[in-house]
């Protein structure tokens, strides 16, 4: 992403840990589920329920999870329940499939630990036949460090959706302060470094999963997710990516280690046989949608090779890969959904001067792939094809038009494409106005270059409408927020017409129950009042490091020991923080074979977790 806003602006004109500070915090009524709940992926009978538990001692003894199902928030009306054993291989998350649903209806869900219940979840199921409407909230790119997630937090407020789709930039990879870091906001991600381990991803988003928007986000609606470059490295393809360098291990390691965390740490459900992190699929609501799901980033693209020359033109360069090409269209064809929206990844619609496209990491850098996407379209004479991406931080409604396009009238255009803003990530900051692009691109309809914010998506029987909304500030904690347009495609017209206001929510959301925050009716204890506690510690046995992750409540020194099995100090490193979370990596290549303790002194507290060296 980052070089498409330098490419834009061309075209148109560690070992130890960092001493940043961390303003993100663990809430200590949600004890031992401070991450939250979610859910996702809903079917007519079914949806993925989630959460992340915390054991007080950390090591590879199993956990025993309860979880239930219910048609009310007191829990009292259950229509399924379960155990879910989960340990340290999947960072003690937990993922359940839960069945037995009706269509289309709202659900509550919670989990048990420890004597210790979570949150309710609320969630929703998808309807069999056609409904009102579908409302379906779209986001992408919520860097942390860049701003509040004021976007999550205002789509919390309004209550009126039945999904959120998320089309990936979910994280980010880079160091603290690498990308975009707003210093009026003092939020900073764990851990500090470049995430390259599965240590490192998996930190990254336990971090962000305290953010209480975000958090909050997750335990009111499901979600429906498909990844983009940042959840492993900038502008990845199938064999690298820009942001993965000499010394930063095997491309293949780190992919898999961005795939696993995700499925570890996202309410997706797992489809793939042979990929067991596939996340091409499709989900149906009703007879109006099929909602097809792509991976235009890992699954099968070629790499990145700028938009001209005879590479870039061959008709032989993939951005979806065979298998999935063949997967996708098999879903168009068959499909007797009234919509077929695509959630995909990059800009479809090309973008540039004549001749002249402007980013290749876009569909623009394989024009082959796009012009075999138009051709399954209208070869079977499909109509309504809407095109959701997220990926470029900035606002568009676009027509997806052939050679044979007339701007004036729509004619030509195969279907249209809707792109969501950043939830924070910046703009493109070009000084040319929308109005030249527009000249140059008259297939773009609508273009906002600056606001964060997110799309709302109303779909029925006579039209798919997109509303863009934005926040006022990312720079401040604030649910503010402004109606920017709306921009719609009509039943089998294939083409953008503008909408004169902001679609209109039915009053049954209004009415639907929302859950608190924390859980009801739980009693604090002396020890949930101590915030200094470990969240992970892995990996465990550890050969070479180990990568702890913690809490703290106290301004002061901070001694991390490591203690044999003896009870002697071999190691002690003191240094001097600031309250919240922090992530650090510390070397065990010189410690023998054992058992070990590993022990956080704070300023009032301490706590001590189990540490096995196995070479």
């Amino acid at each position: 992403m980052k070089n498409f806003i330098l490419a834009t602006v061309t075209f148109f004109a560690t070992l130890m840990s960092s001493n940043a500070q961390s303003n993100l915090d663990i809430d200590p009524c949600l004890r031992p589920f401070y991450h939250g709940v979610a859910s996702g992926d809903p079917l007519t009978d079914r949806i993925i329920l989630w959460t992340r538990v915390t054991p007080e001692n950390l090591g590879t003894d199993p956990v025993n999870v309860e979880w239930k199902i219910a048609t009310d928030t007191t829990m009292t009306s259950i229509v399924n329940s379960g155990t879910f054993i989960t340990n340290q291989d999947r960072d003690y998350t937990v993922k359940v499939d839960a069945d037995k649903l009706a269509p289309n209806t709202y659900y509550y869900y919670q989990f048990e630990a420890f004597n210790r219940n979570s949150p309710v979840g609320r969630t929703k199921t998808a309807p069999i036949v056609n409904t009102e409407s579908t409302r379906l909230g779209i986001v992408s790119c919520a860097n942390l460090e860049a701003g509040f997630f004021n976007v999550y937090k205002v789509m919390n407020e309004r209550n009126d959706m039945d999904a959120v789709v998320c089309l990936g930039d979910y994280i980010y990879e880079y160091e603290t302060g690498g990308y975009s870091p707003n210093p009026s906001t003092n939020r900073f991600w764990q851990p500090a470094n470049e995430i390259t381990t599965l240590s490192d991803y998996r930190s990254r988003y336990s971090s962000y999963r305290l953010d209480p928007d975000l958090r909050r986000n997750h335990q009111l609606f499901p979600w429906i997710c498909v990844w983009d470059d940042h959840e492993t490295a900038n502008d990845s393809w199938m064999l690298g990516a820009e942001n993965h360098n000499e010394g930063e291990g095997e491309w293949a390691d780190r992919m898999d280690y961005g795939k696993k965390a995700y499925f570890e740490w996202l309410p997706i459900r797992e489809v793939g046989i042979e990929d067991p992190y596939q996340i091409y699929r499709t989900i149906p609501y009703g007879n109006t949608i099929d909602l097809v799901l792509l991976d235009t980033r890992l699954q099968g693209r070629d790499i990145q090779a700028g938009t001209s020359g005879e590479v870039v033109e061959s008709d032989t360069r993939e951005l979806l890969g065979s298998d999935q090409r063949v997967w996708m269209t098999d879903e168009l064809i068959k499909s007797t959904a009234q919509w077929k929206i695509i959630g995909q990844q990059v800009m479809m619609a090309p973008f540039g001067a004549p001749e002249t496209a402007i980013n290749g990491d876009q569909w623009d850098g394989y024009p082959a792939e796009r012009e075999r996407f138009f051709k399954i379209i209208t070869d079977n004479e499909m109509n309504n094809v809407v095109v959701l991406t997220g990926d470029i931080h900035t606002s568009w409604a676009n027509d997806l038009p052939t050679e044979e396009y007339v701007f004036l009238t729509g004619e030509g255009s195969v279907g249209v494409e809707f792109i969501t803003p950043s939830v924070t990530s910046p703009g493109l900051p070009i000084s040319v106005g929308v109005e030249a692009i527009q000249v140059l691109n008259p297939h773009m309809k609508y273009i906002e270059l600056k606001q964060h914010g997110f799309v709302l998506l109303d779909v029925n029987e006579q039209r798919a409408q997109a509303d863009w909304f934005y926040v006022s500030t990312i720079d401040t904690d604030s649910n503010a927020y402004s109606y920017g347009a709306s921009w719609l495609t009509k039943d089998k017209a294939n083409h953008l017409t503008k909408g004169t206001a902001a679609s209109i929510p039915s009053a049954s959301y209004a009415a639907v129950a929302v859950p608190f925050s924390c859980p009801v009716n739980q009693s604090l204890s002396t020890a949930d009042f101590s915030k200094l506690k470990v969240l992970s510690l892995y990996p465990n046995p550890s050969s070479y490091f180990f990568t702890i992750q913690y809490n703290l409540e106290d301004t002061g020194k901070v001694e991390v020991q490591i203690i044999d099995n003896a009870g002697r100090l071999v190691k002690n490193y003191v240094s001097g923080k600031e309250p919240g979370v922090w992530t650090e990596r510390y070397p065990t290549n010189n410690l023998s074979t054992g058992i070990y303790f590993v022990r956080i002194v704070s300023q009032n507290n301490s706590t001590t977790q189990k540490l096995i060296i196995k070479r």
